[in-house]
């Protein structure tokens, strides 16, 4: 029962992070424009600079597979019986995999933008 107090604590977390991102980015650009009003320039241009938002369908797949590789490595240690007592290990074979694929997704999209 208690274990999944703390689940559902991460994922509301989570959800409210998410919300709060999207409502400061929006904010953001609410304000960018109102400024744009109050100098006399034409929001216009900016909108049709802006472009239309594509889901970057990529970056996240390479993410996801980051993941799951680090999933995968924590599943064969675990059957091989090769992990410590220490249960920090697996958040940090988490977190190195997933920010490893976030570099190289990053690299990837640098490298195809200057083409």
């Amino acid at each position: 029962m208690k274990d999944l107090f703390y689940y559902d604590v991460v994922w509301i977390s989570f959800l409210v992070c998410l919300f709060l991102a999207w409502y400061f980015s929006h904010k953001g650009r609410h304000e960018e424009r109102k400024m744009l009003i109050q100098k006399g320039l034409n929001t216009d241009d900016l909108l049709k600079s802006e472009g239309r938002f594509r889901f970057p369908w990529f970056k996240s797949g390479i993410v996801i597979i980051g993941l799951s590789v680090g999933l995968g490595i924590i599943a064969i240690l675990v059957n091989l019986g090769l992990t410590s007592r220490s249960d920090a290990i697996y958040p940090a074979i988490l977190g190195l995999c997933g920010g490893s694929s976030l570099v190289i997704a990053h690299f990837i999209d640098k490298r195809s933008k200057q083409r």
